[in-house]
């Protein structure tokens, strides 16, 4: 195998952190991906979620796990204002740290800690989820 070179390693970073940012479950897989090369013990790659990638985001997986080992290269170093970026990719996916992971998900609110509903004028209303206390997360079952 051909060693990942820094401009690769960047591309894919770039990929990776802007899947990143959606809400989809390719967002979920590359969060992991980047947060887990960016800080492992906090967080940590479910690697069965792979198989939620494109080829494109697959192989920019790939690219950033082994430009992390081959390169040593923390990757928020690679992007514009890399730690606002990764802190925004943390906030947002959160759920997924590993303090987290053992807990279930809200099924009141479907995870996302708030409860919507509109009124008559089809004006969004968002209130706190009262079965969670507004996290999407619940720590056992009720």
């Amino acid at each position: 195998m051909k060693p990942i070179d820094h401009k690769g390693y960047e591309e894919a970073i770039r990929i990776m952190t802007n899947l990143a940012q959606t809400d989809t479950s390719g967002g979920r897989v590359a969060a992991q991906v980047v947060l887990s090369a960016y800080n492992g013990d906090e967080w940590q790659l479910d690697v069965t979620e792979l198989s939620l990638l494109d080829g494109k985001y697959y192989l920019a997986a790939l690219n950033v796990i082994r430009g992390r080992k081959e390169l040593m290269i923390e990757p928020h170093n690679l992007v514009p204002d890399g730690r606002e970026v990764f802190h925004r990719i943390w906030d947002r996916w959160f759920r997924y740290h590993i303090s987290n992971r053992w807990k279930q998900t809200c099924f009141t609110c479907s995870g996302r800690g708030k409860i919507v509903e509109y009124d008559d004028h089809d004006q969004e209303k968002r209130t706190p989820c009262h079965r969670c206390d507004g996290t999407g997360l619940i720590a056992q079952a009720s």
